[in-house]
């Protein structure tokens, strides 16, 4: 899925995400910056977690990728980067802590 975003405040370097039914190649076009995500295996190869790849239009080096705070979009907590950048277009690989802590201990 891909995963529009969107500035909190003009002169901010925090987004807010939004789901979309955007394509790989339309969000490459049309979006500055938009994370898609990607499945793993936890730990103990007992569930699968969500990870957020941040994707920019413009190239990157690696000070501009950090910069970025970015909301999760499902609980809207924090993401924390985990991951380093694959190139300048695809950057730092992202996970939910809170997400990660519920799908973990069973929701709770």
């Amino acid at each position: 899925m891909i995963f529009a975003m969107s500035r909190t405040n003009p002169k901010s370097d925090t987004f807010n995400t939004m789901n979309t039914y955007y394509s790989d190649e339309y969000a490459e076009r049309m979006r500055n910056l938009y994370l898609s995500d990607e499945l793993v295996l936890d730990d103990k190869n007992s569930a699968y977690l969500t990870r957020y790849r941040l994707h920019a239009r413009q190239p990157h080096t690696i000070d501009m990728a950090l910069r970025y705070t970015i909301k999760c979009p499902h609980c809207n907590s924090y993401l924390k980067q985990i991951g380093r950048c694959r190139n300048s277009h695809e950057l730092g690989l992202y996970a939910c802590p809170a997400c990660d802590h519920r799908k973990t201990n069973g929701g709770r």
